[in-house]
């Protein structure tokens, strides 16, 4: 019995190093997917605030940029326009929450000043979450978001599959390191003894 236990205290040190790798590399790896799935979530919106800016300087109306059947933001995976003034007043809008267009706080247009793009995660009520994209124009701001639900899933996904790949690598490694250590025990208590 004292065999086995100092089998298992020298596993266990031998294979502590090998644990922290792998519980290090399957963060890096959640991580990386994670941003990957988050950063994306951006790209739409960032062309249509672009695209929206651009037309409202041309002198484009900004009741003619927005959709004619408002995105529920509760239910839709739609993108959504909200333009306003530079006062941070909602001149149009093609997002709906409860019937009314959902409020934003002040700051994230402030925000956008000065900045390309001002890239925000907007819940403006529990359990709905929008990436957005704000970016300001000599007339006001120009918003442009849509749900991240889809996104959130993923990335729920990505975290378990990142989660059960470490703890079946962190098993398999603890194995071998006991299989290879009591071998290698065993070759050699096995070995002949050196002639002197």
């Amino acid at each position: 019995m004292n065999g086995w236990r100092k089998l298992i205290v020298t596993s266990l040190l031998h294979w502590i190093p090998l644990a922290i790798v792998i519980i290090g590399v399957a963060g890096l790896v959640y991580a990386a997917v994670q941003q990957s799935y988050r950063t994306s979530a951006n790209d739409p919106q960032i062309q249509m605030a672009q695209d929206a800016r651009a037309a409202l300087q041309a002198g484009t109306t900004p009741a003619s940029l927005v959709a004619a059947h408002p995105v529920d933001l509760a239910s839709s995976l739609a993108p959504y326009l909200i333009i306003y003034d530079a006062q941070g007043q909602v001149v149009a809008a093609d997002a709906s929450l409860d019937g009314t267009t959902p409020t934003i706080p002040p700051g994230v247009l402030t925000n956008a000043k000065g900045k390309d793009v001002n890239l925000v995660t907007w819940q403006p009520k529990a359990g709905v979450r929008s990436a957005v994209a704000v970016i300001a124009y000599p007339g006001g701001y120009v918003l442009a978001g849509r749900s991240i639900s889809l996104i959130e899933q993923r990335e729920g996904a990505t975290e378990a599959i990142a989660g059960a790949a470490a703890l079946v690598l962190l098993a398999a490694s603890l194995l071998a390191v006991v299989a290879t250590r009591w071998l290698l025990a065993r070759m050699v208590d096995g070995a002949p003894a050196a002639s002197a």
